[in-house]
């Protein structure tokens, strides 16, 4: 894939706000799309959502994986921390409960088999990409694309989780159908509040900063398929 990197951006920033700045024309494109507005205002049909998530489910299963296999690798590791982010389990979770069967059925759901038979090209394309990146030689990129996934559910999706609790009926105090959206304390297993993920997203962006360091080409990269994240 040729990549054409824009002399316009700062590359004297640091990674964490280098990549915000680079993105964000793209994620308010994104959060302004019908899909996007549909979604954060609640409007999907409980089917819908639920479609989304399943696509959203094997989205972090590629990336996370990609990060497991990769946790040492030293622009990844600074920022990998499993317990505190992984989304995969509490995707399979909501999953589960809003279609009403045990989570080890959900897979075999009709709904599931149709996304399988009939995937939407932008997500084959995305998957296919952080499988990619998962295999390469250098899996950096894959912090980009952990950037936009992580913080946007630390960030947008507080907003998304109360729309879906009240569209949807939902115990999101006990996290019934919206644990994609909580997270627990860096430093202990309570929940977190908006105070305590304004602190894990410092904490990331801190990480990123580490990881990347000064070096422009890398910086170049993360620009690029942060943009391509942007699902």
């Amino acid at each position: 894939m040729a990549m054409e990197i824009s002399n316009d951006y700062d590359f004297s920033l640091p990674m964490a706000s280098f990549l915000r700045i680079g993105t964000s024309e793209a994620h308010e494109s994104a959060r302004h799309n019908q899909g996007g507005m549909r979604l954060v205002n609640g409007e999907l049909d409980k089917e819908e959502y639920v479609y989304f998530l399943m696509m959203l489910w094997h989205v972090y299963t590629e990336l996370e994986r990609g990060l497991e296999t990769h946790a040492s690798y030293p622009t990844l590791q600074p920022t990998y921390n499993p317990t505190l982010l992984a989304r995969t389990p509490s995707l399979s979770q909501d999953i589960s409960h809003l279609l009403g069967v045990p989570e080890a059925e959900w897979q075999m759901h009709p709904l599931h088999i149709s996304l399988m038979a009939s995937p939407p090209k932008p997500f084959v394309a995305y998957t296919t990409r952080l499988r990619e990146l998962s295999e390469s030689s250098d899996p950096t990129c894959l912090l980009a694309h952990a950037y936009v996934r992580y913080l946007g559910d630390m960030s947008g999706g507080q907003v998304i989780r109360r729309r879906i609790a009240e569209a949807y009926d939902l115990d999101a105090d006990r996290g019934y159908g919206t644990r994609l959206y909580d997270f627990k304390k860096l430093d202990s297993s309570e929940p977190a509040n908006i105070g305590d993920i304004k602190k894990i997203k410092e904490w990331y962006k801190d990480g990123m900063n580490t990881g990347i360091g000064d070096d422009t080409t890398l910086k170049g990269l993360c620009i690029v398929f942060g943009l391509l994240s942007v699902f």
